[in-house]
């Protein structure tokens, strides 16, 4: 109890600017924290989370723009006013000037050790603050991570990498080379950075970890859900570019296409990829790296078949069975074969390790209550 009302004290004193106009806090900006975290405090400047175990902590603090010139300013006002200690960095984040520090601090007799990203904008500045009790910081570190890699800052920011992915490695990254993608009988040249490739698979890698503690618990459905949205959400504007490639090479009139026919093009293309397991913990090949190894498993081929239907502007979702262990697409479209319905919608199966078409699914895997929808 003491502890407790030592970080609500904390809360308090690093919190002291009240800004009546921020009523619509969360009218664009957005998190998506570790599943089981609750919200501890919701005011009109700001958002704090816990653990279920109150234990590690992560808050979103906004200012009005203008209020700090640059993201170090930020950083220098909230480090003075915790008293702590740490090293940090300036780095990009969503073409926003923004600092990245690692920080350790006392607070009520209490030793604390945590992250904090400041992004200075235009119309408003904001705190990401997330931290735990120094001796369990190890235990929390993906945790804390995750959850400021989770933040969006607007709409559109739900389909860019995280600040902490984007810290990692910049976003678009600019050392782009000439690489190939095989279309049919065509080598096609594509110029991409592919560190981009690594940056993925380093969120990736930080996800399962934190995904494999939901193993026995009654949230495991949602944590892969989760798990599954982040590494989507970080892949999704890296292969934006190639994804408009791909729809002019991969058919002489893909655009004249319906819907049908253009997720059933797509899907045989993918159905020629080589199967592929990576043999790390989490056995995923990222979407971008899906797309130019041309290489994947069940879940790697059906997440960058999801991803490439959207820009095409076609409903879809992610199928994944833990009974079958195995991932399918879902498609939103009109067509012979075998529908799994979500949310009132009819999606058309699609199999892309085997080469069947579209609406095919193997007899003893047809069980829908078997699989689990997810919707991006």
């Amino acid at each position: 109890m003491k502890q407790k009302l030592s970080i609500l004290v904390l809360l308090i004193f690093i919190t002291e600017f009240l800004f009546s106009w921020e009523a619509q806090f969360f009218t664009s900006s957005s998190a998506n924290v570790p599943e089981g975290w609750y919200v501890l405090e919701n005011k009109i400047d700001k958002v704090t989370f816990s653990d279920p175990a109150d234990s590690a902590y992560f808050q979103i603090k906004k200012y009005p723009g203008g209020t700090f010139s640059t993201s170090l300013e930020i950083y220098q006002y909230v480090s003075n006013e915790l008293g702590s200690r740490g090293e940090g960095e300036s780095f990009t984040f969503d073409t926003l000037e923004s600092y990245f520090s690692s920080i350790s601090f006392i607070s009520g007799g209490y030793r604390y050790r945590g992250y904090l990203v400041t992004i200075e904008g235009e119309a408003e500045d904001f705190v990401l603050f997330a931290f735990s009790y120094a001796d369990s910081f190890t235990a929390y570190n993906d945790f804390l991570l995750s959850a400021i890699d989770s933040f969006s800052l607007n709409e559109s920011g739900l389909r860019n990498p995280g600040s902490v992915s984007q810290f990692y490695y910049p976003w678009p990254g600019r050392d782009k080379t000439i690489n190939y993608i095989e279309i049919g009988e065509k080598a096609i040249p594509i110029s991409f950075d592919k560190n981009e490739i690594d940056a993925a698979k380093v969120l990736i890698e930080r996800e399962v970890r934190i995904l494999i503690q939901y193993s026995d618990s009654e949230l495991a459905d949602s944590a892969w859900t989760r798990y599954y949205r982040l590494i989507y959400r970080d892949n999704y504007n890296r292969i934006r570019r190639v994804a408009r490639i791909i729809s002019s090479e991969i058919s002489e009139d893909f655009g004249g296409l319906d819907s049908l026919e253009k997720s059933s093009v797509l899907l045989s293309w993918i159905q020629t990829f080589k199967y592929l397991r990576t043999g790390t913990l989490s056995d995923f090949m990222s979407p971008v790296d899906t797309l130019f190894s041309e290489s994947g498993d069940c879940d790697s081929r059906a997440l960058l078949y999801v991803i490439l239907l959207e820009y095409y502007g076609i409903d879809s979702i992610l199928m994944v069975s833990s009974e079958y262990s195995h991932s399918l697409a879902g498609v939103a479209v009109e067509g012979p074969g075998a529908h799994f319905r979500y949310e009132g919608t009819d999606y058309l199966v699609a199999e892309t390790t085997d080469n069947v078409s579209i609406g095919l699914i193997d007899r003893n895997m047809s069980d829908p209550s078997k699989w689990m929808r997810i919707k991006f």
